[in-house]
């Protein structure tokens, strides 16, 4: 398994589901869709979609947790804490308002309406941290281990090209773990 790379593994940008910034959280819910139904069988179904500026260049990604956190009514409050802890608002204050706000039961079909119209820029998470498309698989894995990622954006020339996925990486340990295994231990 060391001599495969990240991009062996990667899925490639071109495949990929990719938004603007601009869009809504609604266009790229419609862009994941599309992509999973025409995703080759037997590999695992895209679970976010890549946020691309102006200039084509990825800059985010909207996946399953930060969808969610769209419907959360208190994400604004949430998203401006910093600048709140910096007024000199405490930790108590804000937190009661999120309860307070937590109080409200509000409609599911509203929240989804609401996030729906949400601009992806507003609520992707941000991708910093890429890999080189020559990485080894250890250092696919010790990267995403290290930072705590679902998924690592791969680049070649300092341009990204694809992106390892952690539901791709665990197959291919999986895979390896049961190739490799002493004969008692492989028999499942």
């Amino acid at each position: 398994m060391n001599a495969k790379t990240a991009g062996d593994l990667m899925v490639p940008l071109d495949e990929y589901p990719v938004v603007e910034e601009s869009s809504t959280v609604l266009d790229a819910l419609i862009r994941l869709k599309e992509s999973r139904r025409n995703m080759e069988s037997g590999r695992q179904p895209f679970q976010a979609v890549l946020v691309a500026d102006g200039n084509g260049q990825i800059i985010g990604k909207l996946g399953q947790l930060h969808l969610l956190k769209t419907l959360e009514p208190s994400r604004r409050i949430i998203a401006d804490q910093d600048t709140l802890v910096k007024a000199g608002v405490s930790d108590t204050i804000i937190e009661t308002a999120l309860d307070h706000m937590r109080a409200f039961h509000h409609d599911f079909s509203e929240l989804c309406a609401g996030a729906a119209a949400v601009p992806v820029r507003n609520v992707m998470q941000p991708i910093r941290e890429h890999i080189h498309i020559g990485a080894s698989i250890s250092e696919v894995i010790h990267r995403i281990v290290v930072w705590r990622t679902l998924s690592v954006l791969v680049t070649e020339d300092d341009r990204p090209v694809g992106l390892v996925r952690l539901s791709d990486l665990c197959d291919a340990v999986i895979e390896e773990m049961c190739r490799t295994a002493p004969e008692n231990g492989a028999e499942d």
